[in-house]
């Protein structure tokens, strides 16, 4: 081997081990003692969440879940504090389900996870349950009717009074047909005879006023049977 050559590769193996120290030493020094570089922590979101009906008022025990892990129901004044971890910016997706007489809202409930200024201590946000039963208040006015039991589905839930009135208070989906029936056999003379009182029901709480007349059967005029008048000569 030549000395110019000789001395190229001297050089050439200087410089590796020079490129091979440097990129030991910049990993030692991120590393610390050489052990692996910890993740970041997650920062903690704390939120709070308000439940309620269609009518505005509060709702409890709504609950709130995250995947299949529960984090938390709303309490008698319809709140729910959580606490979220994530990334500043990132957005979780909630779980929210109402209780049993409450339609749960179809698509999950969006946080976007972000530190807040100006001294607010947690994002707030709104969910809505919609009831799956509402209150009927239905207002009866029997005319001639008085005392007629009041039937639904072949069940009493009322009677009218004296003047015929009567008030019932029934529990109905949105839209549900409703169908009374004034009980009139005990009444044969009455007609018409066991009359269907008949609506709809809404999706709201709400007052509903049904009339029925009645008209008395007639008795039916007594037979006159002519007397024959002996004659006498």
């Amino acid at each position: 081997m030549s000395a110019p050559h000789k001395e190229t590769s001297m050089k050439s193996r200087t410089l590796t081990r020079a490129i091979l120290g440097t990129s030991l030493a910049l990993l030692s020094a991120c590393s610390g003692s050489g052990e692996p570089i910890a993740a970041t922590p997650a920062a903690t979101f704390p939120v709070r969440v308000h439940a309620r009906s269609e009518g505005q008022a509060s709702l409890a025990g709504v609950e709130l879940a995250l995947g299949n892990q529960v984090l938390g129901k709303t309490d008698a004044e319809g709140t729910v504090s959580i606490r979220l971890q994530g990334n500043e910016g990132d957005s979780v997706a909630l779980n929210v389900k109402c209780p049993a007489a409450y339609a749960s809202p179809e698509r999950p409930l969006q946080v976007g996870l972000r530190h807040l200024g100006n001294g607010s201590t947690a994002a707030q946000f709104d969910v809505d349950c919609f009831s799956l039963v509402h209150s009927v208040l239905v207002g009866i006015r029997a005319e001639n009717g008085p005392h007629l039991p009041v039937l639904r589905l072949k069940s009493v839930v009322g009677q009218t009074d004296d003047q015929g009135v009567a008030h019932v208070l029934l529990q109905a989906a949105p839209n549900e047909p409703i169908a009374l029936t004034l009980d009139t056999s005990r009444n044969a003379a009455l007609l018409p005879q066991n009359p269907s009182l008949d609506f709809t029901a809404h999706d709201n709480d709400e007052l509903v006023l049904v009339s029925q007349k009645f008209t008395l059967k007639r008795a039916p005029a007594p037979r006159v049977v002519p007397r024959s008048i002996p004659h006498h000569l």
